[in-house]
């Protein structure tokens, strides 16, 4: 056999293999449409609504969301109104400690003056100072700053700042038996805890 007419044979067995793959191919492109139409046919028809239907839906929709924006407005409105009183308690509770320091110095200023004075020295002096003293303390009050309770009080590590021990008799253990320094609060904040003494 020659070799023009082996190139023939060969040419023709690969068109026929050519012609099977294109018969198979569109075969199973057939089979997968088939298919398809049948999950289409299978599928239930969604019922169309009618306009008065839409509209209702439409409706419920419109106030769903209506809803939704009345109430986030309402939380907004909530939170902002809080962080606006929680900044305004915060700046007047930093204002208030700042004249903690002016209590302190009329208390010390009372306690190292006498409890009358001499009659060569100018007369009421001590009474002008504790006058002085009582419109400052109605000032501090005034503005929400108020004393921390301590007489015949239990330790609180809450309000109270313990600088020391010493027993006391007929005084059970933890309880505030001194004050070394006052401590005041504004509302439920603690502007300063009070420095105390504890029973031991």
């Amino acid at each position: 056999m020659s070799e023009s007419r082996e190139e023939e044979l060969e040419n023709e067995e690969e068109l026929e293999n050519e012609e099977v793959v294109e018969e198979s191919s569109e075969e199973a492109s057939e089979e997968l449409n088939e298919e398809a139409d049948k999950v289409v046919e299978d599928e239930p028809a969604k019922p169309e609504l009618s306009a008065e239907d839409q509209l209702t839906l439409e409706r419920d929709v419109f106030h769903d969301k209506w809803m939704r924006a009345v109430a986030e407005t309402d939380n907004v409105r909530k939170r902002s109104r809080k962080e606006v009183n929680d900044a305004r308690r915060f700046a007047q509770a930093e204002t208030l400690r700042s004249f903690l320091d002016v209590y302190d110095n009329f208390e010390r200023a009372l306690q190292s003056m006498p409890a009358t004075d001499d009659e060569n020295k100018a007369g009421g002096l001590r009474e002008g100072v504790e006058l002085i003293f009582q419109k400052f303390q109605g000032a501090l009050k005034d503005r929400g700053a108020i004393l921390i309770d301590v007489v015949d009080c239990e330790f609180d590590p809450n309000v109270h700042e313990a600088v020391g021990q010493l027993p006391r008799e007929g005084v059970e253990p933890g309880m505030v038996i001194e004050v070394a320094q006052q401590g005041f609060k504004l509302g439920e904040m603690v502007l300063r805890p009070a420095r105390v003494i504890v029973s031991s």
